[in-house]
């Protein structure tokens, strides 16, 4: 096969209850397609998690579990070797999950009524943690720049100065543009946070998945962030394990990881799943670095095929240069539909399933967000039943 690891193999999905699976219209299923919406692989779990969970299970006792010496080493190195990060061993506080960690800060940080700060266009599940919580949402919209988003730092500092807003959930890399946030953004964004006593949620899940030489700077280490910091880091996109809901995250500030601990076990945290233990021992490893780096450059080359695809036949559609996370920002404005005649274009005639732009919230009308970590196979199926579709339409050459 020429490659250490199998991503050309689609893992079976039938029969364990596969979300992704399940909500995949049965017409794309009868065209021998599938969906690319959700940012989940479709490559089966990285096998050095698999052997450890493996060897967990054998050892016939899956019992309470915390964050032992082992445990929290194990992340020291790899942050260290991996993300170029020194972080003590203290700092890191076991959660269930990104999202509800997000709703954990958000009790932690706001009272209900007050507001939590994210750049759309963004993931819409830190708006639907502040619903649920009776939080609000406020905007600070990217500003689209010559092909590259930037954030508007005169209305987060006008947001920021608001004292009812003392959360801001950043993320990097940012989804769902897939960008990675240069250091000097993030510095500008922990001067104002700073300056102004806001909290800064960082979600950088992603940032193991990054390409062409870019790396996620910890938001911690940003000048001036020290204090007010709370990153989180996950094993679930760069491995392939998404349907184990937990994270690592890192709180430097003695403070604000007290006050974080107290409110997480105050909404019912109890210990580390066994089997998630297992996941991170054996993840954050050689074999795993080795993992991440052969599935990034089997993404990027994915992302590269259809940049080139759209470059040949609908040149009038744009594809983002994907900086981090394996997903892609597709620009269709260019097509002239509206956005109800767009999804009827995609979804029903070229049953090209992707995650809707304004699902993302203001900014993300007339685009659409596409999972990379796929077959090659299957994206040049889905590629081919698109240039059908846009050839009966007039749009492709």
């Amino acid at each position: 096969m020429g490659q250490e690891f199998d991503f050309d193999t689609l893992a079976d999905r039938e029969n364990i209850g596969c979300m992704k699976l399940l909500e995949t219209p049965n017409i794309v299923k009868k065209a021998g397609l599938i969906s690319f919406a959700g940012a989940e692989a479709d490559f089966k779990t990285a096998p050095v998690i698999i052997d450890g969970i493996i060897r967990r299970a054998q050892n016939g006792f899956l019992g309470y579990t915390v964050p032992d010496e082992a445990y929290r080493s194990t992340i020291c190195s790899w942050m260290r070797k991996e993300r170029h990060w020194q972080i003590e061993p203290e700092w890191i506080v076991p959660a269930g999950g990104t999202i509800r960690s997000v709703a954990t800060a958000i009790r932690m940080t706001i009272q209900p009524g007050e507001g939590m700060i994210v750049q759309p266009p963004v993931y819409h599940r830190y708006k639907q943690a502040a619903d649920r919580t009776g939080r609000k949402t406020v905007y600070n919209p990217l500003k689209l720049v010559d092909g590259r988003y930037e954030m508007d730092f005169g209305h987060l500092e006008r947001c920021m100065a608001n004292p009812n807003n003392r959360l801001m959930i950043l993320c990097n890399p940012h989804n769902p543009i897939g960008q990675v946030w240069r250091p000097e953004d993030l510095a500008k964004v922990a001067r104002l946070a700073r300056q102004y006593q806001v909290t800064v949620f960082s979600d950088e899940i992603f940032a193991e998945t990054v390409y062409n030489g870019h790396w996620t700077q910890p938001y911690s280490e940003a000048p001036d962030a020290w204090e007010h910091a709370i990153v989180s880091t996950s094993l679930g996109k760069a491995f392939s394990l998404t349907g184990v809901n937990f994270a690592n995250l890192i709180i430097p500030n003695r403070g604000l990881r007290e006050a974080f601990i107290a409110q997480r076990n105050a909404d019912h945290y109890g210990s580390i799943e066994p089997l998630a233990h297992a996941a991170m021992m054996a993840a954050y490893t050689d074999e795993g670095a080795r993992w991440v780096r052969a599935m990034n450059d089997y993404v990027l080359d994915n992302i590269r095929l259809v940049r080139g695809f759209f470059n040949q036949h609908l040149p009038q559609v744009s594809a983002f240069e994907s900086e981090g996370a394996f997903i892609l920002w597709i620009d269709w404005r260019g097509l002239g539909l509206p956005q109800d005649e767009l999804h009827v274009f995609l979804e029903e005639q070229a049953l090209f399933l992707t995650d809707r732009g304004e699902e993302y919230g203001p900014g993300g009308e007339g685009f659409t967000r596409m999972n990379m970590a796929s077959p090659r196979a299957e994206v040049k199926k889905v590629l081919d039943r698109l240039l059908c579709a846009a050839k009966q339409r007039g749009f492709a050459r």
